[in-house]
């Protein structure tokens, strides 16, 4: 009846009020350091759904993040501050703290704004369940590639180990498969002409480790061996979505 109609139209109406930014009691907020790292797909991706007045970007400074108390055992850590200790961590106006950037990139990459930003991309993460696919096992390659780096105390194991990693290891297993993937899409992205989170992520963190010099004990020129896997790299930086985006960002 009209009564129900009402209550219908009344759910859908407040559901999506509270959705949108401007009715929000505070905006998603993004805490992660001054630098691109492992953030840049997720910063990149909530700008891209909410503009730059609809999120927080919250950078959070070496020693503020050093001075948490971050306790090993804690039976509230779903409250704690920092969840996982690391960050990034995207803070729901809800109240929830949600962890690891790979799904808060996916998640804001995903978010269908209500009235879309001049420079909104659709498909930041594929809807379609084969791009989804390429692109999870991208973000998964170069997150391993970090998870996998040696990291021995001891400086010269350590050199010996990396040495081994960019010959024979997972860092030339991924990257040449990386390389492939770009190869089939025929570029610059990993889906061809469509910017995804995957890309987001070749930029940063992987082409900024090479660049910024931080791959100690891996040679040079190792990333001019993977042509593709640069120029995707370069091609992020001068995608519109980006360029809007450091029109407000430096990193």
């Amino acid at each position: 009846g009209i009564f129900a109609r009402v209550a219908v139209h009344r759910a859908n109406t407040q559901g999506q009020v509270a959705h949108h930014p401007s009715h929000m009691t505070s905006p998603p907020t993004l805490l992660y350091f001054a630098f691109r790292g492992r953030a840049l797909a997720c910063r990149v991706a909530l700008f891209n759904s909410l503009g730059k007045d609809g999120w927080k970007d919250e950078r959070v400074s070496l020693p503020r993040f050093k001075k948490t108390p971050k306790p090993p055992q804690n039976p509230d850590r779903v409250d704690a501050e920092y969840v996982t200790n690391n960050l990034p961590q995207l803070n729901l106006p809800c109240g929830t703290k949600v962890s690891q950037s790979h799904a808060i990139a996916r998640y804001a990459a995903r978010m269908e704004p209500n009235e879309a930003p001049a420079h909104y991309l659709p498909d930041l993460y594929p809807s379609d369940a084969k791009g989804a696919l390429l692109v999870d096992e991208a973000v998964a390659v170069v997150d391993q590639i970090l998870l996998l780096t040696p990291k021995d105390e001891d400086a010269a194991v350590r050199a010996k180990n990396r040495d081994v990693f960019q010959q024979s290891g997972f860092l030339r297993v991924g990257m040449e498969l990386l390389e492939g993937r770009l190869r089939q899409s025929g570029g610059p992205y990993l889906l061809g002409a469509q910017l995804t989170i995957a890309d987001l992520y070749v930029r940063a963190p992987l082409c900024d480790l090479f660049d910024l010099k931080q791959f100690e004990g891996v040679d040079d020129d190792f990333l001019d061996q993977f042509p593709r896997v640069r120029a995707c790299g370069t091609a992020v930086l001068e995608h519109p979505l980006l360029r809007a985006y450091h029109e407000h960002y430096k990193s």
